[in-house]
């Protein structure tokens, strides 16, 4: 018995060699992994059909883009819409401008949001002074950019009726009466919307494909806002919006929800009633509430009635909300993985068919409301930002990426063995017309973790599969393809990733290299080194930097600092510190540069203990100058250079990572 678990161990350590050796230099050779979880694949069993994956730009957010100097402002517009070149966002949703104020109650920031219909029977297409470039620039500027990079379909959102048909004569809970439609408005708001899509096709050549009533009807609040009851949703959709929309023969699909808790309660009534469901054609919900802290699986019975009458159901606004959420932690690969188990949650669980996120590129006061923050010079929650053009992309923007490049509207989700082992979760999804497939596999552990997945059924044998990973060194890296043998495939998982799988045949793009500072830097992983440094193994099994001599450096390109903050948050702006893992030997110095070893601006400097046990590995630490002239600023090359001090040849230490974070540090962290 003894000999033959020697013996099965042998060949399961040879398989994971065969697997994994050749990973990273080319095509790995499959060899299957005895006893490795195994995750089938099944094309046949299809689930729900994809929309796609969305975001706002409501309250002036295309603005921020539109302003920007190129070619930054192409670059972000590429990174949000372009499949080649970005995430391949594939649906923006927008608000229906009810002449009201602002995000933030001014009247002085950009304007009102301007509406259609700024009094009774008086359109703006009407007036003979109508300034046609002007009006609602901002978002009918971002719709056509999304339309050249390929976005078909638009959602435009009421957050509130304009102020003359609210009983409270405002578009926000101004305290003067109920915060609602009047009774006798209800045609006539019917009428409005319809006109909104109509004139948005006739005077802007846009075709708005969806229309929502009501954004998060049970909600007061001093920016845009209107309260509905689900039973008044469902009378004004029975008897008014939909037979208008019928009647005039109105393209676009009715959305019907938007609460805050992700759940059906506020399109239920309208489910039941056997009229008003024929008109709704789409069911949403946002994601603030039904979900505890942290909790990333929705209930499963939230959308019973919905699922039931085959409704296609959107997630249609989410973000990190709160000051909680607004910390350096909250925009690392932690972050990441929150949403990319959420998304996965949600299409698996709940059976969504879409899912947005707020603002996906934004200037505002709050790194968690976006994905993209454009930096800008102003308070915390600047009334009047300007746009200084350096921007702070987070690590949920490429998580989000992994599902959203790959998944565009019209593939089906397919079944997988969701959970093959603890903490990995494997989702997967086709284009049935072309054959492609995109399978997604997130490894919550910290651990890397090998899975085989097996391809049932596929209509045609796949060769190889190409595999885009983001994990806490990596952006939605391009890796080398896998070789596929009789559509079986293993692949390591790194610790704490999400890697999307494609087939070759229809790989995407690298995406451009950008580094920032919420990303690990692994010193086995750089983008150049000096000569005679070494590449060794921990007796865990972590690749780490040897033969370090005086002289010797480390590089990493094109990292991005934005405004050499790590937190974006008033009050640590422009703190930034970096400490590097490392076993000390004859110890020395890490300096930190910018763009050259040799002579670039030394940013911060590292102590490493002398004499010190090449097995012990400590932390040491610096904070990094950030200045705005010739500091840690912007992007810039970042050399890691290790001296001595002296000509001494000795070995110097071993250097495992590198990290930066929103904390003031003391030199040495043990």
């Amino acid at each position: 018995m003894q000999i033959r678990n020697s013996i099965r161990i042998l060949s399961s350590l040879l398989s994971i060699f065969l697997v994994l050796g050749t990973f990273g230099t080319g095509p790995a050779i499959f060899a299957e992994p005895n006893n490795a979880p195994v995750s089938v694949v099944k094309w046949d069993k299809e689930l729900q059909e994809m929309d796609g994956f969305g975001g706002s730009f409501a309250f002036h957010k295309g603005g921020s883009i539109m302003r920007l100097e190129e070619p930054v402002r192409t670059q972000i517009l590429d990174l949000l819409f372009s499949q080649e070149k970005g995430i391949g966002i594939s649906i923006v949703r927008n608000m229906i401008g009810d002449g009201g104020i602002d995000d933030w109650g001014n009247t002085d920031y950009d304007g009102p949001t301007e509406t259609i219909m700024p009094n009774p029977d008086e359109y703006v297409w009407d007036d003979p002074d109508w300034n046609k470039e002007e009006f609602d620039k901002y978002q009918i500027w971002i719709m056509n950019e999304a339309k050249k990079r390929g976005v078909e379909t638009f959602l435009s959102t009421a957050w509130s009726p304009p102020a003359w048909m609210k009983q409270n004569n405002s578009v926000i809970d101004n305290g003067e009466g109920p915060n609602k439609l009047k009774e006798n408005m209800k045609e006539e708001y019917a009428e409005y919307l319809a006109d909104y899509v109509e004139g948005y096709q006739e005077h802007f050549d846009l075709d708005i494909t969806h229309i929502s009533p009501a954004n998060e009807p049970d909600l007061n609040t001093g920016y845009s806002s209107s309260r509905w009851t689900p039973e008044e949703l469902n009378t004004f959709v029975r008897d008014y919006l939909g037979p208008t929309f019928k009647e005039r023969d109105i393209p676009a699909e009715i959305v019907l929800g938007e609460s805050m808790g992700f759940n059906e309660e506020y399109a239920l009534p309208a489910l039941n009633d056997p009229i008003t469901n024929e008109y709704v054609d789409v069911v949403a919900a946002h994601a603030y509430t039904g979900l505890q802290e942290g909790e990333t699986t929705p209930d499963p019975n939230e959308f019973a009635k919905s699922k039931e009458l085959n409704k296609r159901i959107w997630q249609t606004e989410y973000m990190n909300q709160g000051d909680s959420r607004q910390t350096f932690e909250n925009n690392t690969i932690r972050d990441g993985l929150r949403y990319a188990n959420l998304i996965g949650n949600m299409f698996e669980v709940t059976g969504v068919n879409a899912y947005f996120w707020w603002w996906p590129a934004a200037n505002n006061g709050a790194d968690g409301s976006d994905l993209i923050r454009f930096v800008h010079d102003g308070s915390d929650q600047a009334i009047a930002p300007t746009e200084n053009g350096l921007f702070r992309i987070f690590k949920r923007f490429y998580t989000f990426g992994n599902y959203s490049r790959f998944i565009q509207p019209g593939y089906m989700m397919i079944e997988a063995d969701k959970q093959p082992v603890d903490d990995v979760m494997i989702t997967a999804y086709k284009e049935p017309d072309t054959g492609n497939f995109t399978l997604v596999a997130v490894n919550n552990s910290t651990e890397d973790q090998t899975i085989t997945f097996e391809l049932e059924d596929f209509p045609k044998a796949v060769e190889s599969l190409v595999p885009y990973r983001t994990s806490a060194s990596e952006n939605l890296k391009k890796l080398d393809a896998i070789q596929v043998n009789d559509n079986q495939f293993s692949m390591k998982l790194r610790g704490s990733s999400v890697t999307t799988f494609i087939p070759e045949e229809f790989e995407l793009p690298a995406l451009p290299d950008m580094k920032d500072v919420f990303s690990t830097y692994l010193a086995s992983e750089n983008d150049g080194q000096s000569p005679r440094l070494q590449v060794d193994k921990t007796k865990d099994g972590d690749e780490v930097i040897t033969n370090v001599r005086n002289g010797s450096y480390i590089k990493y390109s094109n990292v991005n600092f934005a405004d050499g903050s790590a937190s974006g948050q008033a009050d640590k702006r422009g703190i930034l510190s970096m400490k590097a893992r490392v076993a000390p030997i004859a110890g020395g110095t890490i300096e930190v540069r910018l763009d050259n070893p040799h002579n670039g601006k030394i940013v911060g400097k590292m102590e490493v203990p002398r004499n010190g046990n090449p097995n012990n590995w400590i932390n040491v630490s610096t904070m990094i100058d950030t200045n705005a002239t010739n500091g840690a600023y912007d992007f810039h090359d970042l050399y890691l250079v290790f001296s001595s001090g002296n000509n001494s040849n000795r070995n110097m230490f071993k250097v495992g990572s590198f990290e930066f974070s929103d904390e003031i540090v003391s030199p040495t962290e043990e």
